[in-house]
């Protein structure tokens, strides 16, 4: 199965004024020359993050990211109180994409939605049909009365009846039976902190705790931090109460505006958030449209067999791209070969004793490190490069530049016991950060095969670690 591209950082990003006193920050990613991709996050109101990069492949693709109107990095934030709800609504965020190919001078673009972001892409695709190379979409909804009344009105509650009494906990038990949507925007809107940071929490929860398909505690963690679970709720409550500003089945109906665009559904059989039934009622009608069902998935994009769909469809669609053809057969071959990351490396590693994995690119060899969760005490994979100094592998912890230090190399720090394999020889190992002259010797030493260690240290302050993992 495929898996996330490496971790990149932006190469341009800024703030778009677009109208109404809001400001949307957005980033470029990959190859400036590349072909055009827009990001639409889900939510509405979740904002895109560092991990939305990774579903593309950076040499092919120019890579589109941008936080919508009241949430993540834009201005102002909807977790403030005074925040004017009004001029948030689809047809806005429609405007707003506009605005930034404009902006960014892009001429056409493929549109990557998931949830929410799968109904915005469909409200532009439909209003600039012209302007759309290609759709990949992923847990599809179309914000139909139906898809609503499923999340909000009791159905999902059927399959999570513990975390659905968490969300009923801020309702007063009298309106319990009555419409939660509205009851939820009173809540959400009063004054007191009291009243609309539990409300929000528990709003967040719900959705935090039915996006997977096996429940799991960070995930639930990160949907409860208070100022993106007020974000997170207000504008989810206000866009569901207003069906999205979008006639009945308007997105179903307008389907055949699309023909001609290429479209590929990911949808989890098990979605309980945006149930199937919306990706096959939409793929009916969408001219060309490619149905992916994914028999053993939820809802969320990181799920082995949905992330595998999406990365095949957005290096699918790449392949087009022109320049492509500059490459002969086989160099496209090596580049497939070689295009294994993170679990999908580890995987592919381990089951074949490195035969496949070992060498990630030409002159570049690559070990499988496990160590210890920090916080979970689960072990935890990773496939990083690495040379050998005295028969023991050297590695960095470069996290390609970023300020903060990879999780890996803060779960060592906690637990320098760690595992090793290297081709097929497994063994135990003890993790210790080289330092002064040592350093320096294996630095240069690593960075001989992977040159790109010294951009990233220009990168960032902080002295990036090389670890000497000594057998035990």
């Amino acid at each position: 199965m495929l898996g996330l591209y490496p971790e990149l950082d932006p190469y341009d990003h800024g703030m778009l004024p677009v109208g109404d006193g809001n400001t949307l920050y957005w980033e470029e990613c990959g190859n400036p020359e590349g072909k055009p991709v827009a990001f639409l996050h889900g939510g509405p109101g979740g904002g895109a993050s560092a991990r939305h990069r990774r579903l593309f492949d950076p040499e092919r693709y120019r890579i589109v990211l941008f936080d919508q109107r009241g949430c993540g990095r834009s201005t102002p934030h909807c977790s403030e109180p005074d925040v004017d709800l009004s001029v948030n609504t689809t047809w806005h965020l429609v405007s707003d994409m506009e605005q930034l190919r404009q902006d960014r001078g892009i001429d056409r673009w493929q549109l990557f939605g998931g949830s929410w972001g799968s109904v915005l892409a469909l409200a532009y695709a439909e209003t600039h049909p012209e302007r759309v190379t290609e759709l990949v979409l992923r847990g599809v909804a179309t914000l139909r009365l139906k898809e609503v009344q499923w999340l909000f009105g009791g159905g999902a509650a059927c399959v999570f009846p513990e975390a659905w009494s968490r969300f009923l906990a801020p309702v007063p038990y009298a309106r319990r039976g009555g419409d939660l949507l509205e009851v939820y925007h009173e809540l959400l809107n009063h004054p007191d902190p009291n009243v609309h940071g539990p409300a929000a929490l528990a709003w967040s929860r719900w959705e935090g705790e039915t996006v997977k398909f096996t429940p799991q505690e960070e995930v639930v963690a990160a949907f409860a931090e208070p100022e993106f679970a007020l974000a997170i709720a207000r504008i989810e409550n206000h866009y569901f109460r207003h069906g999205g500003w979008l006639a009945p089945d308007q997105l179903i109906r307008g389907a055949g505006k699309l023909s001609g665009i290429p479209c590929v559904l990911v949808q989890g059989r098990y979605d309980v958030v945006t149930p199937a039934t919306t990706a096959w009622e939409l793929a009916q009608v969408l001219p060309g449209a490619e149905l992916k069902m994914i028999g053993d998935a939820g809802h969320a994009f990181d799920e082995p067999g949905t992330l595998h769909e999406l990365i095949s469809a957005t290096d699918r669609f790449a392949a087009g791209w022109e320049g492509r053809s500059g490459l002969s057969s086989a160099e496209v071959e090596r580049k497939e070969i070689r295009m294994l990351f993170g679990d999908e490396h580890v995987r592919r590693y381990e089951e074949t004793d490195g035969q496949v994995g070992h060498d990630w690119q030409e002159g570049v060899p690559t070990l499988v490190l496990t160590t210890k969760g920090r916080k979970t005490g689960q072990d935890r994979k990773f496939a990083l490069i690495y040379q050998e100094d005295n028969g023991n592998p050297v590695i960095v912890a470069s996290k390609g530049g970023a300020e903060n230090h990879p999780g890996w190399y803060l779960n060592l720090q906690e637990n320098p016991e760690v595992g090793v394999q290297v081709w097929a020889d497994k063994f135990t190992a003890r993790a210790r950060t080289a330092t002064g002259e040592e350093r320096a010797r294996l630095w240069e030493k690593l960075a001989a095969v992977w040159p790109a260690y010294n951009d990233y240290q220009k990168k960032t302050d902080r002295e990036i670690p090389v670890v000497v993992l000594e057998r035990v």
